[in-house]
């Protein structure tokens, strides 16, 4: 006996998923954006290589040329400031010479006052001391307020080089009566 053969699946089912299948394809890829292919990392061919060499030179000739102009730009404003803090500086001391030269004309005519009174009190050859001590004093107040600063400088240095040890002791001296006077000026 012959077999009967196994019923046959409909034709039209395959062909109908196929053409389901297919036509969903499209409309999928339709319906998705197209992006740019991504960028491998492949080695530039040689003429780009070049360019992308003359370009960083560029680059770097142009950052090179702009750090030079900062450069010169803030060497320029360190320049002024620095030359508006030395006239600052030159001013102060300025007034700081002919602070200390009517200081010392000052002292000169309170030792000078003081002459008589040590006339009375130890004799006329302290006295005598006293008022040649109060004309010192005042030659240098117009010694000081005469010369210019730069004059005096020179003359300081000559001075220290000569005898250091007066130049010592007459600082300590200096130090120690000014210590004095700002003791006094804080206990009154």
């Amino acid at each position: 006996m012959a077999k009967a053969p196994a019923p046959a699946k409909p034709a039209t089912a395959k062909p109908a998923r196929a053409a389901r299948t297919a036509a969903a394809k499209p409309a999928a890829k339709a319906a998705k954006p197209k992006t740019a292919p991504k960028a491998t990392a492949r080695p530039a061919p040689r003429t780009s290589r070049g360019a992308i060499r003359d370009s960083v030179a560029g680059t770097a000739d142009t950052i090179r040329s702009e750090a030079t102009r900062k450069a010169g730009e803030i060497g320029d404003e360190v320049g002024r400031l620095y030359n508006q803090a030395t006239e600052k500086a030159l001013d102060a001391a300025r007034q700081g010479k002919t602070r200390a030269a009517e200081g010392l004309e000052s002292l000169a005519r309170v030792i000078d006052d003081s002459a008589t009174t040590v006339d009375d009190k130890l004799g006329t050859q302290y006295g005598d001391f006293a008022r040649s001590a109060a004309q010192t004093v005042a030659n240098l107040a117009g010694t000081l307020d005469e010369k210019d600063l730069e004059d005096l400088v020179a003359s300081t240095r000559d001075f220290v080089r000569k005898s250091p040890a007066v130049a010592i002791g007459s600082a300590a001296v200096v130090g120690f009566m000014l210590a004095r006077l700002l003791r006094g000026n804080k206990d009154a």
